[in-house]
């Protein structure tokens, strides 16, 4: 699968020399005779043309990926690169509805690629990864409203040991922090415009060879949290009200990779191939196996954590029973594998601090460039610049 960054950018550069040589023809024309300029125009519209055609490449499907839809979302640490304000949302949900998105389930795009079924244009899908409760709360009443599909990846162990329906954004008494619980998220997968799906079971990261990104301290150590949560099998989803042990206080941060793909270290040895097979088999097995007991079916939609994967992952996940993943780098064509589905992360404050119309603006400009109108990168290029300088990266890996 060729990457959709090396895709874009040789669009843009033969777009680019199909301009410059129609200028060039065409200066050469009026050079040449300056009564020569009806021929020097047609050169000139034939670059545009030849440009607009390196730059409209149909057929690629967007797949957005949110995490959290929330304007109370502080308890996240990482929540300035994964929360999504409601009014935001709405507005993204409006660019849909009024720009003719065909809005289809994840599950359906996966099955007509997989068939060779042209999918109609302007056809995208929603997902939503880590199974916040704010998903319950405010996500899936908009998106029942607006009739979109989408699918929820939860992690198993951070699954709310509550029970009972908590009150959503239509109720009073909402409550935002946290993660779904069991009757939530089998509420949510009755409902045929959802999915829920698996997100692996601890979204834990190991340490890896490589210098150290810091020191444990009290005041910043959530941002580090997932180093505390592979190998470990208790229940985190109130992982965020936990304290930080006395015993790492000053102890170095190590370079770490997601529990699927990165080989741990253990003891200050990288662990072996056998020992790495055993472990990430053993996860994705409890995954799986512990999300279908929640939902009373089967399950065989994994999305990686952090979306990382690598081939013996990827070998792992298909022994231990599944068959669609997220984690691709391409853009959903119909020659790229159709069991893999490479996404689209969509954050709030797109272009740093802006009035909402920039926001949806943006996001219409993401949503063109992954459905092949290249046009859009300009815009979504300044965008993530302009973000960068005025939202610096959090600390830590995200979510």
């Amino acid at each position: 699968m060729q990457d959709r960054q090396r895709i874009r950018k040789q669009a843009l550069v033969r777009a680019l020399m199909a301009v410059v040589a129609s200028v060039l023809v065409a200066f050469g024309l009026l050079l040449l005779d300056g009564l020569l300029w009806p021929a020097a125009i047609s050169a000139l519209v034939g670059g545009v043309m030849v440009a607009d055609w390196f730059l409209r490449q149909r057929g690629a499907v967007p797949v957005l990926v949110y995490h959290s839809v929330s304007d109370n979302a502080g308890w996240l640490p990482w929540s300035r690169n994964t929360s999504v304000r409601i009014e935001v949302f709405r507005r993204h949900l409006r660019v849909l509805e009024k720009g003719g998105w065909n809005v289809m389930h994840s599950r359906e795009i996966a099955h007509a690629r997989r068939m060779g079924v042209p999918l109609p244009p302007r056809t995208v899908a929603l997902q939503f990864d880590d199974g916040y409760l704010d998903n319950w709360v405010a996500a899936v009443p908009l998106l029942e409203k607006a009739g979109f599909p989408a699918v929820i990846f939860a992690s198993t162990d951070f699954i709310d040991p509550s029970s009972g329906l908590r009150p959503n954004l239509w109720e009073s008494g909402a409550v935002w922090e946290g993660y779904m619980n069991r009757d939530e998220l089998r509420a949510v997968d009755a409902n045929p415009l959802f999915e829920i799906a698996s997100h692996g079971a601890n979204h834990g990261r190991v340490p890896v060879n490589g210098p150290a990104v810091g020191k444990w301290q009290v005041e910043d150590w959530q941002a580090h949290a997932a180093l505390l949560w592979a190998g470990t099998y208790h229940n985190k989803s109130h992982w965020f009200r936990e304290t930080l042990s006395p015993a790492l206080v000053g102890q170095d941060i190590p370079a770490s990779d997601s529990a699927l793909t990165g080989r741990a270290l253990v003891k200050g040895s990288e662990e072996t191939a056998a020992r790495y097979h055993a472990r990430v088999l053993a996860h994705l097995k409890r995954a799986r196996n512990g999300l279908e007991h929640v939902l009373k079916r089967p399950v065989d939609f994994l999305c990686w954590p952090y979306d990382r994967v690598t081939p013996a992952a990827r070998s792992l996940a298909e022994e231990a029973g599944f068959a669609l993943f997220t984690g691709g780098r391409g853009e959903n064509r119909v020659d790229e594998d159709p069991t893999t589905q490479s996404r689209v992360h969509i954050n709030d404050f797109s272009a740093g601090p802006a009035p909402i119309w920039v926001e949806a603006l943006v996001f219409r400009a993401r949503l063109g460039v992954a459905a092949g109108n290249y046009w859009w990168m300009p815009v979504a290029l300044l965008a993530t610049r302009r973000r960068a300088r005025h939202l610096p990266v959090p600390k830590g890996p995200g979510a």
